[in-house]
């Protein structure tokens, strides 16, 4: 059986101020946090139900929320980066080293994926591979690590972030990798940025002789960097998912999907469509479409679109829904 390995050890900074007091990897997705559906992803598309997880900035959430993993069916252990550790997913990976002796599935903690990764698994096997990574085409390459690809989609070099890519293939935030990944990883050195890059492990691999393929898959991939992304993931899981109301609503109209979390209550509002809201969030004489809201806030005769409201916010009279497609407002709160 294969283990998983999941990265959810960063602070999360881009996604403040909802990362104030919880990791992004619990941030809400239609009513399951973002590492939680990871977890349900490795277990029910991969069938993989014994997982490591590599936490830092806020472990004890994560670490409360999941415990052993026995809720999930699953046997969750967890592996510390500290600060003071060295920096990049190379240096996170390095750390499993000890837990897993053979091949096994890297997942970073804040992608989600909708394509069926079992076939990258099965071709990693198929191919006798030491590594197989999924990839996608971007538009924009130079902001990840780009891949050149042989005509058998084998892997002839991986860059990080290159002024000058060569091709549109990225990286996405899966991985499968044999034990020989640990090898190439205690010859790195840290990049330009400071860290330790998992792109330079891989290109060691290919240097060195090893096979490395690459997994082109249909389906969608969103790695969940920005609050804009938050607002994308939830659209993306509440069309795929059940429309779910919880909580006590009365005198409104909704309008599908949304998941409306228990101990909330609504009054004489217009919901939806694609709008989360968390637990124990009151709502009177609003209209709120494709929005984010988080746990015990209150939002009053307030008109709000493509929004993210923070934890325990007080809204009152605000006007948000004029917002054009791509852009989005934050209405929180919370200190950082």
């Amino acid at each position: 059986m294969m283990k998983g390995v999941i990265l959810a050890a960063g602070h999360g900074s881009r996604l403040l101020p909802f990362t104030s007091y919880r990791p992004k990897h619990l941030l809400p997705v239609a009513g399951k946090p973002i590492l939680h559906r990871s977890m349900e992803y490795l277990r029910d598309i991969l069938k993989i139900d014994d997982v490591v997880i590599v936490v830092g900035h806020q472990r004890n959430i994560i670490m409360d929320y999941f415990k052993d993993g026995e809720e999930l069916g699953m046997n969750i252990s967890y592996v510390v980066q500290h600060m003071s550790q060295a920096h990049g997913l190379a240096a996170a990976v390095n750390l499993v080293e000890h837990d897993v002796s053979n091949d096994f599935v890297l997942l970073l903690g804040d992608n989600l994926f909708q394509a069926d990764l079992s076939k990258c698994v099965d071709l990693h096997f198929s191919n006798n591979a030491s590594a197989t990574i999924h990839i996608e085409e971007n538009e924009f390459p130079q902001r990840y690590g780009v891949v050149e690809l042989d005509d058998d989609d084998n892997v002839v070099s991986l860059e990080e972030k290159p002024v000058n890519p060569k091709s549109n293939f990225v990286i996405t935030g899966f991985y499968v990798f044999s034990p020989a990944i640990f090898k190439m990883i205690k010859g790195l050195k840290p990049s330009t940025r400071g860290e330790y890059e998992l792109t330079d492990a891989i290109q060691r691999l290919v240097v060195n002789g090893y096979s490395v393929k690459a997994a082109r898959i249909d389906g969608w991939r969103l790695d969940i960097g920005y609050p804009e992304d938050l607002i994308s993931v939830n659209r993306l899981y509440l069309n795929d998912t059940t429309h779910r109301i919880l909580g006590d609503v009365k005198d409104s109209t909704i309008i599908p999907p949304v998941y409306i979390s228990k101990n909330c209550k609504i009054t004489s509002s217009t919901i939806g469509p694609y709008v989360m809201i968390e637990n124990g969030v009151t709502i009177n004489s609003c209209e709120i479409r494709d929005t984010v809201i988080l746990e015990n806030s209150e939002i009053d005769h307030t008109l709000m679109a493509n929004s993210i409201v923070g934890t325990q916010s007080k809204v009152i009279g605000i006007k948000s829904n004029s917002l054009k497609v791509g852009d989005y407002s934050i209405i929180t709160n919370e200190i950082y």
